[in-house]
């Protein structure tokens, strides 16, 4: 059986690339009075409209999509990584399962920061979706701590 914190590990990426899922899916990045925007949608009155790709979106939008979408990639490798040292006696697997959860931590970093420096929402504009980034990018941060002490106590 892998040590404790390995477990720990795993559980976390699991969460992890769950919250960055809902978070990068959701509607809710920034919302004001009864319209929220996310990164792919934005509803007004409950009423959601998905936006067209005819639409120019600035450079910084598309950073945070496409950081976002890389979180989730790299955050499913890093769980495959994680199940696998349950299965494998392969002494690498938990260094590569680190490796991935501080690179997805890293994308999820940049897609929630760069919204944050060029969306123009106030602190208390930020919605769920936002806030689950957050969330997922501590628990990346949190995994990959895991892996590094689970490698040691292996």
């Amino acid at each position: 059986m892998p040590p404790i914190p390995t477990l720990v590990g795993i559980v976390c990426a699991g969460v992890a690339l769950l919250f960055q899922i809902v978070g990068v899916a959701t509607p809710e990045w920034s919302v004001v009075d009864t319209i929220s925007r996310g990164l792919w949608k934005s509803c007004k009155n409950d009423v959601c409209t998905t936006y067209s790709s005819d639409i120019d979106f600035p450079d910084w939008f598309e950073a945070c999509r496409a950081f976002g979408i890389l979180g989730v990639l790299v955050l499913v490798g890093c769980l495959v990584v994680g199940i696998l040292i349950l299965f494998m006696e392969f002494d690498k697997l938990p260094i590569i399962a680190t490796i991935l959860a501080f690179v997805g931590a890293f994308c999820i970093l940049i897609e929630f920061a760069v919204y944050a420096g060029e969306s123009g929402a106030e602190s208390d504009q930020y919605g769920y979706s936002f806030a689950l980034t957050i969330v997922a990018w501590i628990l990346a941060i949190v995994a990959g701590i895991c892996f590094i002490v689970g490698k040691g106590k292996a």
